[in-house]
């Protein structure tokens, strides 16, 4: 059955409202190199954590594009739970949580991680619980063992996107909580691929 997160803005929510600009400084090299900083902008050296997997890896993704005057694209990770699935994930380095819907939640048994929680995003607010995910995927590139939210259903549904009828939605947002993982990624719209770098040393 086809899910929709209907409102995958909220994961705006969880924004870095205090995060700022990092300081900057030059390597031996010479080439200019930014740190990450705390929402207390205190700097961090490493943003990566251990047990990412090393090496340049390519992801498969569905590009959902809207062209002429507004230009605009939607990236869709195929992403595997528990081996079930796969599930499409927009893909939103702006978001600090990766969300799925509650319902999808319960029907895969994820073990619950805290209370239910408010989160408030451009577009609207929602309830939200934890969740952990301990086996996961991006395509065949496995994902690391992440506590994401599960988003409830509020009832009610926004304005449906331009062509909604035409495309299927996405089921649940992959954030920077597990892209940050990775010392770097891109995606190739051209070539529908989604690139995780090494993790940063």
């Amino acid at each position: 059955m086809q899910r929709n997160v209907a409102i995958l803005a909220l994961a705006a929510a969880c924004a870095l409202a205090a995060a700022g600009c990092g300081g900057s400084g030059r390597s031996r090299s010479g080439t200019s190199t930014v740190a990450a900083i705390s929402p207390q902008g205190r700097q961090i050296g490493k943003l990566s954590t251990p047990g990412t997997p090393k090496g340049e890896q390519t992801v498969p993704i569905k590009v959902v594009a809207k062209t002429g005057a507004q230009r605009a694209a939607m990236a869709l990770v195929p992403v595997r739970i528990d081996g079930k699935s796969p599930f499409l994930f927009a893909l939103d380095t702006g978001a600090t949580t990766s969300l799925l819907p509650a319902s999808l939640a319960k029907e895969l048994h994820l073990d619950r991680e805290g209370a239910t929680h408010r989160v408030q995003g451009v577009t609207g607010a929602g309830n939200a619980y934890p969740v952990r995910i301990d086996n996961w995927s991006a395509g065949n590139v496995a994902l690391p063992p992440s506590i994401i939210d599960a988003l409830e259903s509020s009832g009610s549904e926004p304005p449906a996107p331009v062509e909604k009828e035409r495309i299927a939605g996405p089921q649940g947002l992959l954030g920077s909580d597990v892209l940050s993982r990775y010392g770097k990624i891109a995606v190739d719209y051209n070539h529908s691929l989604l690139v995780l770098d090494p993790p940063v040393r």
